[in-house]
């Protein structure tokens, strides 16, 4: 299923060693960039029982359906990414009484060297199993005739049952919920 029209990708950063890119606010990154596209997303929460799988998880997937356009090298060219980057298994992992706030969880890479992605789980009064908010960051990032150039991208989603999440919680205590169904 596809949520493109919450996850709006905002410029952030810098294209470098000496091009600086300016900072694109949200109205100007939604006339220009396309929306990433939240491809799956998952939460998992275990029984609590003794010697049962003890980890709460969210594990994600998204694509940026944008070609990147980075600066231009030394010699003039552009330097440019493909459309379609994606960044799968992006995963927050927990035990009970802990919280997954306040750090960043890796993506796996899509296995090109043009950058990483990560997931954030915010933190927000009402989070729970079916109530959460997540922030994507994108750092696309190449080297190209000695130079390296980057940009960083952030999108945020909120996910809530039953507009967007779907699931069910099991009498031993086991719940999951993952993207709605479409129609």
């Amino acid at each position: 299923m596809h949520f493109a029209t919450v996850l709006l990708p905002t410029l952030l950063s810098f294209t470098t060693p000496i091009l600086s890119a300016p900072t694109l606010s949200p109205r100007e990154t939604s006339s220009s960039l396309l929306p990433w596209q939240l491809t799956g997303i998952g939460f998992f929460s275990p029984s609590g029982r003794p010697g049962n799988y003890p980890w709460n998880t969210i594990t994600a997937s998204i694509t940026d359906p944008n070609a990147l356009d980075l600066g231009t090298n030394k010699a003039g060219q552009p330097v440019t990414l493909p459309a379609n980057n994606t960044a799968s298994n992006c995963r927050a992992i927990w035990l009970r009484g802990e919280n997954p706030f306040n750090r960043s969880w890796p993506c796996d890479d899509n296995a090109e060297a043009d950058g990483y992605w990560t997931m954030e789980i915010l933190q927000t009064p009402e989070f729970g199993l079916t109530n959460f908010d997540v922030r994507f960051r994108r750092v696309a990032e190449v080297g190209s005739l000695g130079q390296r150039f980057a940009r960083k991208f952030v999108g945020e989603v909120h996910l809530q049952a039953p507009e967007t999440l779907s699931g069910t919680c099991g009498g031993s205590g086991v719940c999951s919920w993952g993207l709605r169904g479409e129609g």
